[in-house]
């Protein structure tokens, strides 16, 4: 098929086209294709979220997105460049978009995907270089921030050495339930991307906290709420506790003790779980196990941040000139 009558099928598609047809396909196929059909909620909410994010773009823009080309996605990309997106965050939002045309292909209603060979921004920064994670003295006064013995105090401790000490995902946290966690044989369940489970050991400490929290949560929670960790405040007092309470509650303590920057995040207390527990002599795919990677490859990325530090040749020179 020539490439102008191409195009004159996709003008007629947009004709009978809607924006909320192309989101219902989508969502079927989310379904079926995200995570092998057994995706989160989560997620699924988040993939609409980016997706209802380009329709909006298209729409301010004048695009009808069943007619959208392959310059109109790369104008796209230049926008969420524009925007100061990280380049990660590009990469998840045309992978939306991939998807949004790849269901409406699948659906018909689509002859081809505009977005296939569209790809985020090149990186220019090595991964090393882009890890954000707290120094160790910071991580000790994160972990030791919430006072007193109230159950707030009480959740957040649990909360922070979850995700401070284990590298837990903030979805992950979110997503734990009462039942996940088995203080007698000092473990937990988790329940990571794609739905896999794996089971994280838990220190004497954090075991302490959790077992802290349990005692305090009976007289939080609402009936009927099963996840773990819920509000202990005015706000959503009982109520399971949400990823976006979480990172306020994250972000409330880092800007407290002055470590929140630029790129420190509830996520940042991952990272430097995984990198002190490097440097203080944990093996590689012990940690991948606990952070829950595919890959050893991912993994990888903590013993280079800790050979540079181990490694400074700065310090050999210091040594040499510091000779009489």
């Amino acid at each position: 098929m020539h490439e102008h009558e191409v195009t004159k099928r996709q003008a007629a598609l947009a004709a009978r086209v809607s924006t909320d047809a192309l989101l219902a396909s989508f969502a079927d196929f989310l379904r079926l294709d995200v995570a092998q059909g057994d995706a989160s909620p989560h997620t699924l909410r988040s993939y609409h979220t980016q997706a209802r994010q380009f329709l909006a773009w298209c729409q301010r823009e004048g695009i009808h997105p069943a007619t959208a080309s392959e310059g109109d996605i790369l104008a796209y990309r230049r926008y969420l460049v524009d925007a100061g997106y990280t380049r990660a965050t590009v990469g998840l939002k045309l992978a939306v978009v991939r998807r949004l045309y790849e269901a409406a292909r699948w659906r018909g209603l689509r002859l081809d995907n505009p977005a296939a060979g569209v790809k985020p921004p090149r990186e220019h920064t090595a991964r090393e270089e882009r890890v954000k994670y707290l120094p160790l003295d910071g991580l000790r006064r994160l972990l030791a921030a919430p006072l007193g013995d109230s159950a707030q105090a009480q959740r957040d401790r649990a909360i922070l050495a979850l995700m401070g000490v284990h590298g837990l995902r903030v979805g992950e946290v979110a997503g734990l339930l009462v039942t996940d966690v088995d203080l007698e044989q000092g473990q937990a369940t988790v329940k990571g991307k794609g739905q896999k489970v794996r089971t994280i050991c838990l220190t004497e400490a954090t075991a302490g906290v959790l077992a802290d929290w349990l005692a305090a949560r009976d007289g939080v929670a609402q009936t009927g709420v099963d996840t773990l960790f819920v509000g202990a405040g005015h706000h959503g007092a009982g109520a399971a506790l949400s990823t976006r309470g979480l990172r306020f509650l994250v972000d409330g303590y880092l800007a407290r003790l002055g470590l929140k920057a630029q790129g420190v995040s509830c996520h940042s207390l991952r990272h430097s779980a995984a990198t002190w527990a490097r440097a203080g002599g944990a093996k590689l795919d012990a940690i991948g196990a606990m952070l829950g990677h595919a890959s050893i490859q991912t993994t990888t990325v903590y013993a280079k941040i800790v050979d540079r530090m181990a490694e400074n040749p700065a310090r050999y020179l210091e040594g040499l000139l510091g000779e009489s």
